[in-house]
């Protein structure tokens, strides 16, 4: 489980760091602002608002959003499968 977690977590990383790219390159944030930082609030849905995007990139956030929902939700899934399938291996007979 910890090994799963674990990629689970990186790949989450790795989804921030580009969405913090695809940021730089469309020029979301205000000149200054941490665009990793704004990723990560947006994709994890926690909305601080601290850090706001430029008029016309205003519906990127809650793209990003739910690209982050969806792949929590997703992320979720392959933690309770691997689980199970652990269960299973090791002749736990109790049900998830």
């Amino acid at each position: 489980m910890t090994a799963t977690v674990s990629v689970l977590m990186a790949a989450h990383i790795g989804e921030v760091i580009v969405w913090s790219l695809a940021y730089a390159i469309v020029g979301v944030a205000p000149t200054g602002a941490n665009l990793i930082y704004f990723a990560f609030v947006n994709y994890t849905t926690l909305g601080y608002g601290d850090v706001t995007p430029l008029p016309r990139w205003q519906l990127l956030g809650p793209m990003t959003a739910m690209n982050g929902v969806l792949l929590f939700g997703w992320s979720t899934a392959v933690i309770y499968a691997v689980l199970r399938k652990t269960m299973t291996a090791t002749g736990t007979k109790d049900e998830l």
